[in-house]
């Protein structure tokens, strides 16, 4: 059996929402699971969001401990080598694929899943050509700091390798999974650099349909065919990853990347005007005001921290004891 995930707080299950309907649409017979990364609460239904919606703390006895460690970045994906060890061992899935929330599916995924039948991990790189030297951003350099590949994908089958990569990744993760360039560290996306390397399994994904994003967009050019959209006027988009969209902000994300414009990029306006709408109706302002309980629990402990000589029960403690 092959199955689709993401992992996400409650503030993010707009993204992770529109995510799954678009995997509906193209893998209708694939099931499509969401791993909670907080508590479930009483003010959102989860029944009409995934096939199932799992709370982190269901697999990971460790996770408030994770959580007074990690910021809520390094926390959600701290724990992603974790669920794929769980769904091929618990749930003995045969192929899992990753796809962070914020990604959209525009066409069937099965080339990733008949990749698998030959190798044990499948990976997408950041970039696949030169980015000119020219003070814009990204540059090639940007990868060496962040990670050759882009960790919001990523796909594993059910054999002896995936097995030994998953631990051996969920051991950095675990361990160093910090957001410290200054120390080659880089969440879960820094190690993986080696993964090639040391599992001779690994196979880097050449489809530039897959994993298009704002950090690519040198290389690649939208163009719709028969109402598909089509890289480079041959490649089929996959999915998009709309890494740091801002809802209502009508451009890319400067801040990060900014070799284009939206408005020097007519092929991509369409894309994101359609995306900006399909967030807002999965309800992405009702979901955007719920803070994840692991965030409360970690600044609730900081604050501890800082008056540890007042008496009274520790705020953290509270919110998950009562």
């Amino acid at each position: 059996m092959q199955v689709a995930f993401t992992i996400c707080s409650n503030n993010y299950l707009a993204q992770a929402k529109v995510l799954g309907m678009s995997l509906k649409e193209h893998q209708p017979d694939d099931p499509f699971y969401i791993f909670l990364c907080d508590e479930k609460i009483p003010e959102i239904d989860y029944s009409s969001l995934a096939d199932a919606v799992i709370p982190i703390a269901d697999i990971e006895p460790a996770i408030q401990q994770l959580a007074l460690k990690y910021n809520i970045i390094e926390l959600n994906t701290c724990i992603k080598p974790r669920v794929i060890e769980y769904l091929l061992h618990e749930r003995h899935m045969h192929k899992v694929l990753y796809l962070d929330p914020d990604i959209q599916v525009f066409s069937p995924l099965t080339i990733l899943y008949e990749a698998l039948d030959r190798a044990d991990i499948l990976l997408t790189p950041h970039i696949y050509t030169p980015i000119p030297i020219d003070g814009k951003t990204p540059a090639e350099h940007t990868f060496l700091n962040y990670g050759i590949y882009n960790l919001g994908f990523a796909g594993v089958s059910n054999r002896e390798t995936a097995h030994r990569f998953t631990s051996w990744w969920k051991a950095h993760t675990y361990k160093e999974g910090f957001i410290a360039v200054e120390k080659g560290i880089f969440v879960d996306q820094l190690p993986v650099n080696h993964a090639p390397l040391f599992f001779n399994t690994a196979h880097i994904l050449q489809h530039r349909g897959a994993n298009m994003a704002p950090w690519n967009l040198h290389e690649r050019y939208l163009s719709l065919q028969q109402g598909k959209y089509v890289v480079n006027e041959n490649e089929a988009l996959l999915f998009y990853h709309f890494s740091s969209f801002r809802v209502d902000g009508n451009e890319l994300p400067l801040h990060y990347y900014n070799r284009f414009t939206l408005a020097a990029r007519p092929d991509l306006q369409p894309l994101y005007t359609a995306y900006n709408e399909a967030l807002k109706a999965a309800g992405h302002a009702f979901y955007q005001q719920f803070e994840s309980r692991y965030s409360l629990l970690r600044k609730a402990r900081t604050e501890d921290m800082k008056n540890a000589r007042k008496p009274g029960r520790k705020l953290w403690k509270k919110l998950f004891h009562g």
